[in-house]
């Protein structure tokens, strides 16, 4: 393979022009129809077929294939179509080296910078061994989204059917620029916290009976659990068990009992453990307050994702690795994180082992997001030599 035939196909300039005119479509999570058509165009204008799937009504993921030559392991690259509420984030725009705007950083800089990628694989005329799916979903951005389009999705890589995705690894091109290889599980919990007695003046009940009070032991008993699992075992890449709170809500009224009381966080845990062993621990705890106390105790949770972990010997691992050295001058560092991605879904509920690197994980949701240019296509080369390296050349 001749690196230097496929990267001279990559235009700094046409990706920047492409990433500022995606930054220009809005898309924020559950209205995501206009960057689905256009990412199409995009992909249509590169040669490609693009594939409409429709996740939710009126809703589709869009995906394309570059055909390898034979059953060789084929690689997805993969990417959300969707943003956060725009809000009062910069407009888009060019600022030198930087593409400023809601979704520069998360993600439309990097699904721009995977369709150069394998346009320029295209534009070598060299033909790949193995398939090279592109994939990009809608709802990925939460609570609005519901996974629909990472979800669908998975569906197919499950069980694949002609003309739709599969994979044997997938690559998310989000994140910092390194390989993010292992994330903890996550799950959003709530505990309700009622009184019997129901809402009534606080003059008719003592002070040890009240659901505030209650809530004070609750946040205690968080602490001695965070104090455990910082004196408890740690994970390589992704630090340790992490628990912690980010919304207390109890009461209206001054001198009126305040029932429900609620209490909502996150709970991560280490590779190893499941969300079913922190289910039974939190519903074991709720049980015991309750029953020291009279009051009724029940947890809840949402959003739930095991962890995952990309081993280092993976071929995607190296595929990246020897792409980054070839790009960068030397192997990109392998990470693990305490956040979810959608790693989490694919690896787990599609049994693909996935990795991510993206661009930067800098200003994502914040109101000056922005993402370098030169990042931009630092990443391009990178994902081209990967499905390279990954997928194999086929035979002249």
């Amino acid at each position: 393979m001749d690196a230097a035939q496929i990267l001279r196909h990559i235009d700094p300039d046409a990706l920047a022009r492409d990433t500022l005119a995606f930054l220009k479509v809005r898309s924020e999570t559950g209205d995501e129809a206009a960057a689905s058509r256009f990412f199409a165009d995009l992909l249509r204008r590169e040669g490609f077929e693009a594939i409409f799937d429709e996740a939710a009504p009126g809703r589709p993921n869009v995906y394309a294939r570059l055909p390898g030559a034979a059953r060789s392991p084929s690689l997805l690259l993969n990417g959300h179509l969707d943003t956060i509420p725009i809000g009062n984030s910069d407009p888009p725009g060019r600022d030198g080296d930087w593409i400023v705007g809601r979704g520069a950083e998360d993600m439309k800089g990097g699904l721009a910078a995977m369709l150069h990628a394998a346009s320029a694989i295209r534009k070598a005329g060299l033909r790949l061994a193995g398939d090279l799916w592109l994939t990009a979903v809608i709802g990925h951005e939460t609570p609005i989204g519901k996974k629909e389009g990472p979800l669908r999705l998975i569906e197919h890589l499950r069980s694949p059917a002609d003309g739709m995705p599969r994979a044997d690894a997938a690559l998310i091109v989000e994140g910092p620029a390194a390989i993010w290889a292992a994330s903890l599980g996550s799950t959003i919990f709530t505990v309700t916290i009622s009184s019997p007695c129901g809402i009534l003046h606080t003059i008719k009940v003592p002070y040890a009976e009240n659901p505030a009070r209650w809530v004070g032991r609750l946040l205690a008993e968080f602490e001695r659990l965070e104090a455990s699992f910082d004196a408890g075992p740690r994970h390589a890449l992704c630090g340790r068990e992490q628990l912690n709170v980010g919304i207390v809500r109890a009461g209206d009224y001054p001198n009126r009992l305040p029932t429900p009381a609620t209490v909502t966080g996150t709970w991560r845990w280490l590779p190893g453990k499941t969300h079913a062993h922190v289910r039974a621990a939190l519903e074991a705890l709720c049980a015991r307050l309750a029953a020291e106390s009279g009051l009724d105790f029940r947890a809840s949770f949402e959003g739930h994702r095991e962890p995952f972990e990309t081993p280092a010997a993976h071929p995607l691992v190296h595929a990246l690795e020897s792409a980054g050295s070839a790009v960068l001058g030397k192997a990109p560092e392998r990470i693990g994180m305490a956040l979810v991605c959608d790693a989490n879904l694919y690896s787990n509920d599609a049994a693909v082992p996935t990795v991510c690197y993206g661009p930067a994980h800098q200003t994502a949701h914040s109101d000056h997001e922005r993402v370098s240019l030169a990042q931009l296509v630092s990443c391009a080369r990178i994902y081209a030599l990967t499905a390279v390296h990954f997928c194999g050349m086929a035979e002249p």
